[in-house]
């Protein structure tokens, strides 16, 4: 169904605009455009409306429709007068025909009511007005009663008989026709009633018969007659003013010349007054008495009658003096106003002379200025171009620097190898070895055995009795420089691990802690499910898990996480026994069927569950072909294997969660087996329809890229669906918009207390060693490192993290660090973080641990996903790796400064719980 934009014009319509605005109440979106109402209408409109936008005054309703459509937020939109008030017929009708529109603008049956009636023998039934139409549809135009044009076989006239209309309450009485009408055929831009000729008697019979004539009966004196008459009025007085336009006339212009000779005429011929005249003003109010009334003694004695005329005589003799003056005052005073205005006249001239002026030097200085904004255009993009040379140059010529660093690294390897293959290949022991070659080809068996025994006995004589037993039984190949010669090859597929049954393991309980802590369980029960084990977090998918479900169990939301890790994938004992200790409510799957829990109800909700688990790939009827595809399937089954789908089950029914949490979209296997009224919701991670795309321009092939149609079946399975950055959650919303779709990055504490950079040119880089992050660090040290090594000398760069496994050949400057315990102190070393990855999907976690322990850091657009503006003006973003290594430069040379923890609010803004979880907080609430 299309969504629907409702706006309303209106102005002083504080009777009406209550009614009209109720009927719009199911729009998607309503608008109210004020035309500065002096009577409350805007007030009144508030409550009613999403948003009402004042406007200044205009004379007609057209000024503003252009406006009106271009606030409205949808592509259907519904558009009306504030007289005007839709059906309930027109309600349903229109909701119903936004479902699948048969046309693009609909024009509604219109029944006006002037004064005060609607009548269907009237010559104005049926009238038909386009007030619902789709935004492409349409072009508004400023033109009183046509500013709406569009294509008539793109429209589509309602049936009057259907019930469907617009209560049109246009005009209450005469008077606000007249009114009305008179400002209606004052604009200029008009639609105008169509006449031929100049008999302006004829127009005004004819009008009256056209419209006298539409109406049924002519029954004379009727409604029907009365209002025939009056809409024959507009046209009749449109028509006169229209002739005032053709023959030029201009009443004001004329009054003001005659008046003008009239009093040339006066000063001429006229005498002047003998006695200046000052009049004095005199306001009666209603009820005032009269002199009459007021002298004191009316019917008194005759001397004070005397007394009353004779004072009366000398206030008229008074007031003919003061008049007499005031006129000799007025005939001066306009004699000086003439002479002011034929002044005023030159110096008009004057200036209309310099405006002529002025407009010229301001052409000739536009034209100046725009030659002088193309020199700088063309000076830019030489300059560009020039730059771009100048990036491409330095990179080919770093590209160039490793590869021949690579190729001596390898010519001298081969060299060497090649030396000792020689040597053994001429050696007198390999030529005398050749049958027990062959044997041992024939017989792999034999020849591993033996050579087991070999290497006992060798470091059995060597005394070395520990490195002994591991050649024995079969350990230590490491030693014998096997690594080195397959270290180029990709890893073995981990062996099937084979399941046996269903047993729960009791480990030790968590301790209290910070992944512990939380308010009593006083909100839902909710149970997790992943592939990670979060505790401790080694990624930032994992930190990003670590993090959500302590804020559910701060909220008071009773958490049992289910980790059900991937083949080759499994933690050691001692791992799984950390993450107890810090992890209320943990379950782990292993692959075997075993079972470990961390508190004592696991035993009792897991003694329903079989031996072995049921083919739920007979049970959800996965065989059947349709979306996901096979493939797709199939990646299900190993993160959500069937030992798996059956335990979700089990929590189901014991534990009786109300909420669900998934961890990525292919933990959704079982989703439709568990109970209805659970509620479901799918914390995605990545949108892997886009990921593929993403990143395979740089070479990286993504063995779960999905299409569309693939991830949005996923999806569905879910109620609710968690984005992690908002470009990916509006990506979502458009894969699954029957969904519930709502945004809920990472938060972070904002370590305040850090300290500034050292100013030792320290660069880190923190990172897992995904194939993004591998890539992203072997292009750094080929482009990058070498340009900031020329300009910073002392710059060091320290790879803390799983990431340093990809560096073969380490350069100068460069420190693998490993797996760090204590980031803390590797980030308050640090003067710079940068996050080299050049695709990618998600929210990049890295980047925001940097600016939360208050360092710049430098990254590729990609580095900046998901981070809001508050943190965004700490990023140094590049577009190449000559922009990068020149940011990183930058940012080496320039001294410590404070700025990140003069912001350190804001980023506590931007990174807060509250913050990044508030849409999912609305979802658990119910919202």
């Amino acid at each position: 169904m299309h969504k629907l934009s409702g706006v309303v014009i209106a102005y002083n319509r504080a009777d009406l605009v209550g009614t009209c605005l109720k009927a719009l109440s199911f729009a998607d979106e309503l608008l109210v455009i004020d035309k500065s109402s002096t009577d409350g209408t805007a007030e009144l409109a508030a409550p009613l409306a999403d948003r009402v936008i004042v406007v200044p005054w205009s004379p007609v309703v057209e000024d503003t429709r252009a406006q009106a459509v271009a606030e409205c937020t949808f592509d259907w939109i519904l558009c009306l007068d504030d007289d005007e008030c839709l059906s309930v017929e027109a309600v349903r009708f229109i909701k119903e025909e936004l479902r699948q529109p048969r046309a693009d603008v609909y024009r509604l049956p219109q029944r006006h009511y002037i004064l005060g009636e609607h009548d269907e023998r009237a010559y104005y039934w049926p009238e038909y007005q386009p007030r619902l139409f789709r935004r492409d549809a349409v072009e508004m135009r400023p033109t009183v009663h046509g500013g709406m044009v569009f294509d008539p076989a793109r429209a589509w006239n309602v049936p009057p008989e259907s019930g469907v209309c617009i209560h049109h309450l246009s005009h209450k009485d005469v008077t606000q026709w007249i009114e009305k009408t008179n400002r209606y055929t004052s604009v200029r831009d008009r639609r105008r009633a169509p006449h031929a000729g100049t008999d302006l008697a004829e127009f005004a019979h004819h009008s009256i018969d056209r419209y006298v004539g539409a109406t049924r009966p002519h029954e004379k004196g009727s409604y029907p007659q009365a209002v025939a008459v009056l809409r024959s009025l507009y046209d009749i007085i449109d028509r006169l003013k229209t002739w005032e336009e053709e023959n030029g006339r201009d009443g004001v212009r004329e009054f003001q010349r005659i008046c003008a000779e009239l009093e040339r005429q006066y000063a001429r011929e006229l005498p002047s007054p003998n006695r200046a005249r000052t009049g004095r003003l005199e306001v009666v109010e209603a009820g005032a008495p009269s002199v009459e009334q007021a002298s004191p003694g009316a019917t008194g004695d005759r001397g004070t009658a005397e007394w009353l005329a004779q004072a009366v005589e000398g206030l008229r003799e008074s007031i003919r003096a003061i008049r007499s003056a005031s006129e000799r005052e007025l005939s001066d005073s306009r004699q000086r106003i003439a002479g002011i205005e034929a002044a005023l006249v030159q110096e008009r001239a004057s200036a209309e002379a310099q405006a002529l002026a002025l407009a010229q030097s301001r052409a000739e200085l536009a034209q100046a200025q725009a030659r002088e904004r193309d020199l700088e255009v063309r000076l830019g993009a030489a300059q560009a171009q020039t730059y771009a040379s100048r990036a491409e140059y330095d990179a080919l010529e770093c590209e160039l620097a490793g590869l021949k660093a690579e190729a001596d690294h390898f010519r001298t390897a081969l060299e060497a190898v090649s030396a000792q293959l020689h040597a053994t290949l001429s050696s007198t022991s390999w030529r005398a070895m050749a049958p027990l070659r062959t044997f041992s080809s024939r017989h792999p068996g034999v020849h591993r055995a033996l050579g087991r025994i070999l290497r006992f006995g060798w470091r059995l004589l060597q005394g070395r009795p520990r490195e002994a037993m591991d050649a024995l039984k079969g350990r230590g190949m490491a030693a014998a420089g096997l690594v080195a010669a397959t270290a180029s090859l990709p890893p073995p597929a981990p062996p099937p691990v084979r399941f046996e049954r269903f047993r729960v393991r009791s480990i030790e309980p968590a301790a209290r802690g910070p992944a512990s802590e939380g308010a009593p369980a006083s909100g839902h029960r909710i149970l997790c499910v992943s592939h990670v084990l979060p505790y401790p977090p080694r990624a930032g998918n994992a930190y990003r898990i670590e993090r959500m479900l302590g804020w559910l169990r701060a909220q008071g939301h009773e958490v049992v996480l289910v980790v059900c890790p991937l083949p080759g994938e499994a933690p050691t004992p001692q791992q799984v026994h950390d993450a107890a200790r810090v992890c209320p409510r943990l379950l782990v799957l292993h692959r075997t069927g075993q079972i470990d829990a961390n508190f004592a109800e696991a035993e009792a909700w897991l003694a329903a569950l079989p031996g072995k688990p049921r083919d739920f790939r007979a049970l959800l009827r996965e065989d059947k072909a349709g979306l996901p595809s096979t493939a797709v399937r199939d990646i299900c089954r190993t993160f959500c294997p069937d030992a798996l789908a059956e335990l979700v089950l089990a929590m189901d029914a014991a534990f009786s969660p109300q909420i669900l949490l998934a961890q990525y979209i292919f933990m959704t296997r079982p989703f439709a087996l568990l109970r209805g009224e659970l509620l479901k919701i799918v914390d995605t991670h990545d949108v892997f329809s886009t990921k593929a795309h993403k990143v395979a321009q740089y070479g990286i092939d993504d063995v779960l890229a999905l299409g569309e149609e693939e991830e949005a079946a996923l999806l569905a399975r879910a109620d609710v669906v968690i984005g992690i950055q908002p470009e990916e959650t509006a990506h979502l919303r458009r894969l699954v918009p029957q969904r519930k779709v709502v945004n809920a990055g990472a938060d972070f504490p904002v370590d305040a207390d850090i300290g500034p950079p050292p100013g030792q040119g320290r660069v880190l880089l923190v990172a897992s060693d995904n194939p993004m992050n591998n890539k992203g660090l072997r292009d750094f040290l080929r482009f990058a490192w070498p340009l900031v090594r020329r300009e910073c000398p002392h710059a060091q760069l320290h790879v803390a993290g799983d990431v340093g496994r990809a560096v073969e050949v380490v350069p100068e400057g460069v420190h693998i660090l490993g797996r760090v315990e204590a980031l803390r102190a590797a980030y308050a070393q640090a003067d710079v973080v940068i996050n080299p990855t050049v695709a990618g999907t998600g929210l990049k976690i890295k980047t925001v641990e940097a600016l939360c322990h208050l360092r710049p850091v430098v990254a590729f657009p990609t580095g900046a996903d998901g981070v809001g503006p508050g943190a965004l003006a700490f990023l140094r973003v590049a577009r190449n790796w000559y922009e990068f290594a020149a940011l990183l430069t930058q940012a080496l040379r320039e001294p410590p400064h404070a700025q990140l923890a003069a912001q350190a609010e804001a980023l506590v803004r931007e990174f807060s719980a509250s913050t990044v979880y508030a849409e999912l907080a609305g979802v658990l609430h119910g919202e």
